[in-house]
């Protein structure tokens, strides 16, 4: 069996939970909710930091901008906690997840639409091109958060906080290198040990939800499998349940302490596979509401509108994004790409064409990006019959870098044209 197969599905939804990452505080609210009980005992063992107020604070600020897409306010407030607490996992693993989203923020990969399309997953001989200095400053970040938590499972092997964040460091690295690298052989290895951690944590501790939002995406990927698949997966040892990652997903939107927006933003992605429009829109609407200045939100609403059949909601949502000025001087891009998307999926290729060429046309628009907007514009045009249009887009795509498989796709347009689904 290709566990490369697996890798890839669980990389959509480890990505698409990008914009809420696993994180270990969602908000202020959240932090005022951090008090002991009964049922959640406190944790704080050998290696918490002796002021946790202001360890609390700098974590909710640095989320906070996070999630706000402000990676440089993030990135000094995670530092100063390793200065607060340098022998914590917290800080290492916060900065490496910053500079995870981050990279997946410069490189347009930071929306769902990315991983729903078979491009993605084309498969390359060689790992996708990485900055170097910016691969090795994730890795070292990483290996300082596992070891930290090593040491802190000398002390205390059943120490389930120290689980928690070694699970989250390999989940962390698996989705990187799935959705930066799209490396997924890796991913899968990663993968696989964090649930495995992370199972261990609710055996430890049943009342530790929040580890349930790694192992619900787990039983959702695994029985999302085609048939043949599935059953050599249950062979290898691997099983799932979509109903039962679903409950455990909800389960910790309302009942997490730290990850219940992380698994809101998951299960966004789950219910859009699904077909479940209603709680599709109400997580994201929900999302949107929380964060206002995270315009990521409001693209994923604006294609979300389009795909459940409301385009001129859709429409007016994506036109609302383009009024705003940090959108237009940051991602618009993005906004007209994703807009473009929206259209050609509903057969407007006209529209479609006019987006897509807005992308070509913005100084500052990503260069995968760019080339992906000149195949996506070819598309539209052979859809309409401009033939010669469509070549010219295709022989663009061909003079530029290889995007995923932009200069498969081409070759084969220029040979044949491309047709539209009839559905």
């Amino acid at each position: 069996m290709r566990l490369e197969v697996i890798a890839v599905m669980l990389a959509t939804l480890f990505a698409i939970g990008s914009t809420g990452v696993r994180r270990a505080a969602a908000s202020v609210r959240f932090a005022e909710q951090e008090k002991p009980s009964p049922e959640r005992p406190a944790e704080r063992g050998n290696n918490q930091p002796a002021d946790l107020s202001d360890f609390e604070r700098l974590r909710v600020e640095g989320f906070d901008a996070v999630y706000n897409l402000d990676y440089k306010t993030a990135r000094e407030r995670f530092l100063q906690m390793t200065r607060l607490a340098p022998d914590h996992p917290a800080g290492y693993l916060y900065l490496a997840n910053n500079l995870w989203l981050e990279t997946l923020y410069l490189t347009r990969r930071l929306t769902t639409s990315v991983y729903t399309g078979g491009s993605f997953y084309a498969e390359n001989a060689n790992e996708d091109k990485v900055d170097p200095r910016r691969d090795r400053e994730f890795q070292d970040l990483i290996k300082q958060a596992v070891g930290a938590s090593k040491v802190m499972l000398v002390k205390n092997a059943r120490d389930v906080e120290a689980l928690y964040y070694q699970a989250s460091a390999l989940g962390i690295r698996a989705a990187y290198s799935s959705s930066v690298k799209r490396g997924f052989s890796r991913g899968i290895g990663d993968a696989n040990e964090s649930v495995k951690i992370q199972r261990e944590v609710i055996k430890l501790d049943p009342n530790y939800v929040d580890a349930y939002l790694s192992i619900g995406l787990y039983e959702y990927v695994i029985d999302s499998l085609p048939f043949g698949w599935r059953l050599l997966a249950r062979f290898a040892g691997l099983k799932g349940s979509k109903a039962k990652g679903i409950e455990h997903l909800e389960l910790v939107v309302s009942r997490g302490r730290y990850a219940a927006d992380d698994s809101r933003v998951v299960l966004l992605g789950i219910y859009s596979k699904e077909n479940n429009s209603t709680r599709s829109l109400e997580l994201i609407s929900e999302l949107a509401a929380h964060y206002p200045r995270n315009y990521i939100f409001g693209l994923e609403r604006a294609s979300m509108l389009y795909r459940i059949g409301r385009p001129d909601e859709g429409g007016r949502a994506f036109a609302e994004l383009l009024k705003d000025d940090r959108v237009t001087a940051q991602v618009a891009d993005l906004v007209n790409y994703q807009w473009g998307e929206a259209l050609a999926n509903k057969k407007d290729y006209e529209g479609a064409i006019v987006r897509f060429k807005e992308v070509q046309r913005w100084p500052k628009s990503n260069a995968g990006l760019v080339s992906l907007a000149h195949l996506r514009a070819g598309e539209a045009l052979d859809a309409i019959g401009k033939r010669e249009e469509a070549m010219a887009e295709y022989q663009m795509v061909l003079k530029r870098e290889n995007v995923f498989d932009s200069h498969k796709l081409a070759a084969q347009y220029v040979k044949t044209p491309y047709m539209p689904s009839k559905s």
